[in-house]
């Protein structure tokens, strides 16, 4: 379950694992922008899924209360047989529209999570959303 936010408008502290459906629900509706930013993480989830992406942790403005997010920040880990399709594995790593992707090795994606997405700018800690790809 995705808490509420916190005074700052973030979530706290943790990594919060969301269906797809949870994660529109909560983040994907409020205005335009995220509701586009939601289609590109629905095209992004399909396009990681057949290139053989095993964890997505999802950050930045639109994982806050801002009503216009400036883009969605995803980090991605791969898996050891990466890539599954080279062409999902090159639109990926060429990167999507709204979207601030990152495709990563298991070491570099504990740093993204826990030093990179899990402090703000004011080196305050805060919660990201992981996507729960097998539900």
């Amino acid at each position: 379950m995705i808490p509420p936010f916190n005074d700052a408008g973030c979530l706290p502290p943790g990594i919060y694992p969301a269906t797809l459906d949870e994660i529109e629900a909560r983040f994907g509706r409020a205005s335009e922008v995220r509701r586009v930013q939601m289609e590109s993480i629905r095209w992004m989830v399909d396009i990681a899924r057949r290139a053989g992406v095993r964890r997505i942790v999802l950050n930045g403005s639109f994982a806050t209360d801002i009503i216009e997010p400036n883009d969605v920040d995803c980090v991605l880990l791969f898996a050891a047989d990466y890539p599954l399709e080279a062409d999902a594995a090159e639109a990926l790593e060429s990167g999507l529209p709204f979207l601030e992707l990152k495709v990563v090795e298991q070491p570099e994606f504990d740093e993204y999570v826990k030093d990179i997405f899990g402090i703000d700018r004011d080196g305050t800690v805060k919660g990201t959303i992981e996507v729960a790809l097998w539900t």
